[in-house]
């Protein structure tokens, strides 16, 4: 925090937990607000946090709390990535007892090094403003980690189509964001979705753009709540998203009007394959996997019949022969859904139904995190080889039961 900039803490005293949280409607979410009351704390408080800077925050809080009757608090004032990583490791150390809002300024200091904030909560909601280029996304895993609400402004140029794709791609670590131009525009569709018909509705935190009344939901509701939840096509009622989830497994001539189509377009939004044999390689599939909710194709996977040329190249490049396999791909999940298990659950049910053939999937060799998955969902790596379509070497994985010994 700069020596000059003013100091404000704003006390945040809402009404009791509702025995109607969450919400079902919007109304009750104005009733929420309604009897909310927000105090600026005084210039003696001020004065205290500049003189001890903002390693001492977390014992003017809990001072605070007493005085105020209150354990919300919203700190509207920017701290930079230094004084929050001293904050962070000072809330680690002392934790006051309080529930804190923060507003951080993203500059050249930001490294993905914070200290781990624990399971005390303290810090329920971080707004970033960002106006220069994104930084890696695991800076943000740490906070998400610890049960922080990311809300991301981009100012300026970071308002650029290219970060708003990246960050549209990650709602489980930035959970909401906006752009100020055109000035406090928030965003309530994907932007790399942008082809994917429109999930119905739109997010409830595009209701509450106010920073403090994003806080007291993420915090009343939890953050996982607050993610799920959407205002219906009335413009009034609220509905989960992921509560009502269908699974098919159908050959593709058995596909509903219309969704090969929606397939096609989610996968080509993932963004981590080649557009080109998509809709050829799914029309001849041997199985697709497709999770529905509302009406909406909001995951999906396949078993693919691989050409007789990839066979052969695979054959010569590492000696493994697949043929009569099939192969496990183009696995896209709306990012709103991400984290309900459901690729694990497509995958099952794929398997299962493969019956006599061999399954395998390409997953390439720096592509950790879907490693990492394909590892916990009990499958193995039999084959590696180097693919000039992709410019990269790429690992053959089986699930670890149809891995013969002396594969």
């Amino acid at each position: 925090m700069t020596e000059t900039s003013p100091f404000s803490i704003l006390s945040i005293h809402s009404p009791p937990v509702s025995s109607d949280m969450p919400p079902r409607n919007l109304a009750q979410l104005k009733t929420l607000f309604s009897g909310t009351t927000i105090k600026t704390c005084g210039n003696d408080a001020g004065r205290e946090g500049l003189a001890g800077g903002v390693h001492h925050l977390p014992e003017l809080l809990a001072r605070m709390s007493v005085r105020c009757g209150t354990i919300h608090f919203h700190c509207p004032v920017e701290i930079d990535a230094a004084g929050l990583k001293n904050l962070v490791a000072a809330v680690e150390e002392r934790p006051p007892g309080v529930r804190l809002s923060l507003c951080c300024i993203i500059d050249h200091q930001v490294t993905p090094d914070f200290i781990a904030m624990g399971d005390h909560g303290t810090i329920v909601q971080i707004q970033w403003r960002l106006t220069g280029p994104l930084p890696d996304i695991g800076f943000f895993k740490a906070f998400s980690r610890a049960g922080v609400w990311n809300h991301l402004v981009l100012d300026g140029e970071a308002a650029s189509p290219e970060n708003r794709v990246a960050v549209a791609r990650h709602p489980n670590l930035i959970h909401s964001w906006e752009t100020t131009q055109p000035k406090g525009r928030m965003e309530d569709c994907n932007p790399a979705y942008g082809q994917v018909r429109p999930l119905p509705g739109r997010p409830l935190w595009r209701e509450v753009s106010d920073p403090v009344a994003r806080f007291l939901l993420s915090d009343r509701l939890t953050r996982d709540q607050l993610l799920r939840l959407r205002v219906d096509v009335d413009g009034e009622s609220l509905y989960r998203i992921g509560d009502n989830l269908v699974y098919h497994f159908v050959p593709p001539d058995r596909l509903p009007a219309g969704g090969l189509d929606d397939i096609c377009a989610m996968v080509a939004a993932g963004g981590t394959v080649a557009a080109t044999h998509v809709r050829s390689n799914l029309e001849r599939a041997f199985l697709i996997g497709y999770v529905e909710e509302r009406g909406f194709i909001v995951g999906n996977s396949s078993l693919k019949n691989p050409r007789d040329a990839y066979i052969d190249s695979v054959r010569q490049r590492s000696g493994l022969d697949l043929t009569g396999y099939v192969e496990r791909g183009y696995t896209s999940v709306r990012p709103e859904y991400r984290g309900l298990g459901m690729g694990t659950r497509l995958l099952e049910g794929l398997t299962r139904r493969a019956g006599d053939r061999k399954i395998f999937s390409v997953i390439a060799e720096d592509n950790e995190a879907t490693k990492i998955i394909a590892i916990r969902n009990r499958t193995r790596q039999v084959a590696t080889y180097f693919s000039e379509a992709a410019g990269k070497a790429v690992g053959i994985w089986m699930p670890e039961k149809m891995i013969n010994d002396n594969q």
